[in-house]
């Protein structure tokens, strides 16, 4: 047993030092292929969205396999996906750049579930809410390490490619097998009792039957206290926050390219992210502390992620500034993703984690795409968009 714990922990290590590697790939990617090849806004978006449907696509087919515990087979596949990355990334150009990204979001999108799937079952629920927002955190610190490396010249890309691949294939040798869904079935009886036992306490309000608006008093501040929150709201402020976010990101490289080299901004990327990783913490801790996520500071988070990403963006044209930027929408991010998710795994007993990835993607397919247009055409209105769509998310998740 002693042994298998100890397995269990460097595999965890080892998974979450990959999909920090493969986060910054994610970004990485996109900025070299922004920087590299003459491109424009709506390639930029259809690029982004094509990540997306990639990734959706994945989640779809696939999770069926990460709830019956077919680890794995999805580390497998993530595997093979970073190989032919590797092969294909020798000449980057307009097509091949798609196919390069596209399998970049199956490699991330594969691992993704196998490393959900497996913390939900290999450790205890009540331990599941720390040990995600754990993994978020340091995901965050090795991509910005791994930014500050490539920006440094203390390596490039391909070595960064074929350091995921080991990374990869020392994951599928290490990784726990799973089976039965024990930890998310006893999850769902713990939520379905106390569900059960809120129901109990509130129907006592039958006790004031001869004083209707006493018993109605009493039964709606009873059963106030449980959680209401279905998951579909959860998922819907999950799409519309990605969405207004990628309007912006989208763009970003693009926006950035005649005034701030791919050196700077790969290194104005990995300090944010370094300092990001440290300065959530204690919020995400203090946030996610007590059995339900509190919806209402989501929705405040959100809302103030939205107001940095417009409000900012005019100053970010100097290094020190953009680190500033970067760093505030990091932050803020992490924070709001990391509640976000924790809520939706509080609200779903830890079932069907592969619809939460693809709410976040249908939203980033459709704000890619209206990012890269409005940019284009009427980059006057990007403003009051993304404004509007953070406003909506927040009001999904906290009313």
């Amino acid at each position: 047993m002693n042994r298998l714990y100890l397995v269990s922990k460097v595999w965890l290590i080892i998974a979450v030092v990959l999909m920090g590697v493969l986060q910054f790939l994610d970004t990485g990617l996109y900025t070299y292929i922004t920087y590299k090849v003459s491109v424009e806004g709506v390639y930029l978006g259809l690029l982004s969205a094509t990540w997306s449907l990639v990734y959706i696509a994945i989640n779809q087919s696939l999770s069926r396999l990460a709830d019956a515990g077919r680890n794995k087979l999805l580390v497998f596949i993530s595997s093979l996906s970073l190989i032919l990355i590797f092969m294909l990334f020798r000449s980057v150009n307009e097509l091949n750049g798609i196919v390069i990204y596209s399998l970049h979001a199956s490699a991330i999108a594969t691992l993704n579930l196998a490393l959900s799937i497996t913390i939900l079952e290999v450790y205890d629920y009540f331990n599941w809410n720390s040990i995600n927002t754990l993994t978020r955190v340091l995901t965050t610190l090795i991509r910005g390490l791994t930014f500050l490396v490539v920006a440094l010249h203390i390596t490039d890309i391909p070595v960064i490619l074929l350091s995921t691949i080991t990374l990869s294939l020392t994951s599928l040798i290490l990784i726990p097998r799973i089976g039965l869904n024990i930890e998310r079935r006893l999850f769902k009886i713990s939520k379905d009792l106390s569900c059960i036992g809120k129901y109990v306490k509130a129907s006592s309000a039958l006790l004031y039957i001869h004083k209707p608006r006493d018993a109605f008093e009493y039964f709606e501040r009873v059963w106030s206290n449980s959680n209401a929150l279905k998951p579909w709201r959860v998922l819907f402020s999950a799409l519309l926050y990605t969405m207004f976010g990628d309007i912006i990101l989208v763009i970003l490289p693009l926006y950035l390219k005649g005034t701030v080299g791919l050196t700077d901004l790969w290194l104005s990327w990995g300090i944010a992210f370094l300092f990001a990783s440290f300065i959530v913490v204690p919020f995400i801790i203090r946030l996610s502390s007590g059995d339900n996520v509190n919806t209402k500071l989501i929705g405040l988070t959100v809302v103030a992620r939205g107001v940095v990403l417009v409000s900012l963006l005019p100053f970010i044209f100097y290094v020190n500034n953009l680190i500033i930027y970067l760093l505030l929408v990091l932050s803020l991010s992490s924070i709001a993703d990391t509640l976000m998710y924790n809520k939706f795994v509080e609200v779903s007993a830890g079932y069907g984690v592969s619809k939460y990835f693809v709410a976040r993607e249908v939203g980033s397919i459709i704000g890619s795409i209206l990012g890269g247009l409005l940019f284009t055409f009427i980059p006057g209105s990007i403003t009051v968009v993304t404004i509007g769509v953070a406003v909506l998310s927040a009001l999904v998740i906290a009313l």
